[in-house]
């Protein structure tokens, strides 16, 4: 009878890796998050959740090497392709065709799709991309594209570089005609046309990244009267992404977007655009008390996304100011 051969179990990948690999060259197992990447207030997905999804594809890919067979986590690029689907399960790669600088620190990536052909994602979604180090060991990034939902031939990321950050390194190292390898898509948002008589989107740094995704798509939406606030905290005016989005989006009515700067230099080199909002400090519950206006609590939508100490900052803000969490969504 032929022996059937199983993944190894979770709770035993370290000795399993070290056997394995040396005596089969299989693929080192992909890193875990610190306990500290842990933000610990329910996050959907968790990071570890996502770990606990690329420890189960490794095993399936290293129980197929075993027998000899070819994995189904097999990349392939699918640009090329007339239709595809994003699988959860599964990493495809997209060739990168454009680099730009956006921001301090800040790039902006576009990638190639079928010709019209688009990501898939549903509003409030993201997608995970996976980076390989020298040492062949993997690990994973969350990211949402800024492009519309809609857009079709292509998608954009934008990836802000940290100067120690493991995955920076490797972005910083992306060249166009490379491939990312990315599956999806994750997350959610529960959100209807008109429901609600104002989006209020509180965001800090990257955080504006799933917020560019909602406001496209009301924006886009002829029926979608809903208002939308946007307040957009950052360290200086330089470190500010999309503006040039947030440029047309204020041509508007039911658009305005508040930038709140933290370090903003006293003679700094730069103008801002004529009509922007530009204030100076953190955001405070006063600051959204203003932004909330006179909606009615039960009329308004808020969603955060931001660092982990904005997070809770703006949430106590929230919950003192009497925001119900079921009229609250957490990126």
């Amino acid at each position: 009878m032929e022996s059937k051969v199983t993944a190894p179990c979770l709770n035993s990948v370290n000795e399993f890796e070290a056997k394995a690999f040396v005596s089969h060259n299989l693929p080192p197992a992909p890193e875990r998050p610190l306990d500290s990447d842990c933000c610990g207030e329910g996050c959907v997905p968790c990071v570890m959740d996502i770990y606990q999804q690329e420890l189960e594809l490794w095993q399936e890919e290293c129980a197929l090497i075993l027998q000899g067979g070819e994995t189904h986590n097999t990349l392939q690029d699918i640009s090329s392709q007339e239709e595809f689907k994003l699988s959860t399960k599964m990493y495809r790669t997209f060739p990168i065709t454009k680099i730009d600088n956006e921001a301090t620190d800040i790039i902006r990536v576009r990638c190639r799709l079928p010709p019209r052909q688009s990501l898939g994602l549903l509003l409030g979604q993201h997608v995970i991309i996976r980076f390989f180090g020298k040492d062949g060991i993997s690990i994973t990034r969350q990211y949402t594209p800024v492009s519309p939902l809609t857009a079709k031939g292509f998608f954009e990321l934008l990836i802000k570089i940290y100067p120690d950050g493991r995955a920076s390194q490797m972005v910083k190292e992306w060249k166009v005609g490379d491939n990312i390898e990315i599956r999806g898509p994750m997350g959610h948002l529960n959100y209807k046309s008109n429901k609600f008589d104002k989006v209020l989107m509180l965001c800090a740094g990257t955080g504006v990244a799933p917020m560019c995704q909602v406001i496209h798509t009301i924006l886009a939406d002829e029926e979608d009267d809903t208002y939308l606030r946007l307040i957009y905290a950052a360290r200086d005016y330089s470190c500010l992404m999309g503006k040039e989005e947030i440029t047309e989006w204020r041509r508007f009515w039911n658009f305005a977007c508040l930038f709140m700067l933290s370090q903003e230099p006293a003679n700094a080199p730069w103008r801002y655009k004529h009509g922007e909002e530009v204030q100076h400090g953190h955001v405070t519950e006063e600051v959204i008390t203003q932004g909330l206006g006179s909606t009615q609590f039960d009329k308004v939508l808020v969603l955060v996304c931001g660092t982990r100490s904005f997070d809770t900052d703006v949430l106590t803000c929230l919950k003192k100011i009497g925001i119900h969490e079921t009229n609250i969504h957490r990126f």
